[in-house]
């Protein structure tokens, strides 16, 4: 039985945060229990109790609301929503994709900025639902979360790293890479705007695998490391190129293990195409080299982003990955004011405090049971079994390129285990 629920849908990116927000929650005295947003075991064995309150991670729809619900067998009357991903390009904020909708509208929902939340309210959110908190994954990139960090040494001896050297640290945000139509809509919500955005990443994502090639033969002093996003799966396996330099330079290592914070840390210059952590760069006072080959439309671009200064041939490429780049920010100190709201308190201590605020306040008690029915768990597991069908093919080829991933995955609760130990001792000794 736990007092908040909190969900999590990418362990690299949002389990930190989840036992990040626990601690704080334990702290003021809450039970708390942190459950995976694709993990349907309490499907068949669902909860018995009623949480104060459901954080979920994401949620724009009926359909979400559904995902958190019926693993409950208490109605849920009070949801906050985490809204991991608010600096979206123009064209997927007009197309309205990312604004919650019906029944999910009830819901509060966490703002980064002001600007966000006025975008909120004109879409119909009632201003009393919509705190602005700030960003949680920014917080650990706060100086009170250096001790759980891990040094550049410690990162060194555990994968063959020469600390000696610098290190070239790439961010990547080729997520549009070799996807099907189906997969490319559901991530744009427009098939043709999908289209764009893969040929976009498969021409620009080439001319850089050149310009790491050509860098990487003439630089061995360099440690270059290329970090995958958290949804580029099985990269090393599926792309050629990307093996072919793991097997060829020495000094060239695809590492995908520990949030995008840990490696931000230790490395000597960064680069980027698209990513939203170059917000992370920026709060560690370090400089980012936004790498763009070819011109992206503005529309369709990181808003961050847009206008900033970007690399588009091999030779600035060089040199600002051999010189140090003394040069301002490549993002505007007002630009990255828009969007991430920075308080006297960090973000996950002001989402809590809001939170208290909705578990102590009972008008933000909602019905957001659409369709309520007696049947609804088996109604939604006849849904998500149609899908299983699909998802066999890819189940067994995962299975046959990952031949250890029962290992992996004890290792990888081993390191959230640690973590939360880590986040819990910082957490309590703040004031």
């Amino acid at each position: 039985m736990a007092d908040i629920v909190i969900f999590y849908e990418l362990p690299e990116r949002e389990l930190n945060n989840a036992n990040l927000l626990k601690a704080e929650f334990e702290k003021r005295g809450y039970s708390v229990d942190i459950l995976g947003y694709y993990n349907y075991r309490e499907l068949i064995f669902p909860k018995e109790y009623k949480p104060k309150l459901l954080i979920g991670q994401a949620g724009y729809n009926n359909n979400d609301i559904e995902r958190y619900t019926v693993r409950f067998k208490p109605k849920i009357d009070k949801i906050l929503n985490l809204r991991y991903e608010q600096v979206i390009a123009k064209r997927i904020l007009d197309s309205k994709a990312h604004y919650p909708k019906e029944y999910m509208k009830k819901a509060s929902h966490v703002c980064w900025s002001e600007k966000i939340k006025q975008d909120m309210i004109a879409e119909g959110i009632d201003e009393k639902n919509l705190p602005v908190t700030g960003d949680i994954k920014t917080d650990f990139s706060n100086h009170r979360f250096d001790s759980f960090f891990k040094t550049k040494d410690q990162l060194a001896s555990e994968f063959n790293l020469d600390s000696s050297k610098e290190w070239i640290l790439f961010i990547s945000s080729f997520t549009f890479n070799e996807k099907d139509s189906k997969r490319l809509m559901s991530m744009n919500h427009n098939l043709d705007d999908g289209k764009y955005m893969q040929k976009w990443n498969v021409e620009s994502k080439a001319i850089v695998m050149e310009w790491f090639e050509k860098f990487l033969k003439t630089h061995p002093e360099k440690e270059f490391i290329y970090r995958p996003h958290p949804v580029e799966f099985n990269v090393l396996d599926e792309d050629s190129t990307i093996s072919i330099l793991d097997e060829k330079y020495p000094n060239f290592h695809y590492i995908n293990k520990y949030a995008i914070q840990e490696w931000i840390r230790p490395c000597d210059y960064l680069n980027t195409v698209i990513s939203t952590s170059i917000i992370d760069v920026y709060l560690l006072e370090k400089q980012c080299n936004i790498l763009r080959p070819v011109e992206l439309n503005p529309d369709f671009d990181n808003p961050l982003l847009v206008g900033a200064k970007t690399v588009s041939t091999y030779d600035e490429f060089e040199k600002l990955n051999t010189d140090k780049n003394t040069d301002e920010f490549p993002v505007s100190r007002e630009m990255i004011g828009q969007y991430y709201d920075f308080g006297d308190k960090l973000a996950y201590e002001r989402i809590c405090d809001y939170a208290e605020k909705m578990i102590n306040d009972d008008s933000f008690k909602h019905d957001f049971y659409p369709n309520p029915s007696r049947f609804h768990r088996l109604k939604f597991i006849i849904k998500r079994s149609l899908d299983v069908p699909k998802l066999i093919p890819a189940v067994i080829k995962s299975a046959i390129k990952n031949k250890s991933s029962t290992s992996k995955t004890k290792d990888n609760r081993s390191i959230y285990e640690k973590n939360a130990k880590k986040i819990r001792e910082i957490v309590n000794q703040s004031s």
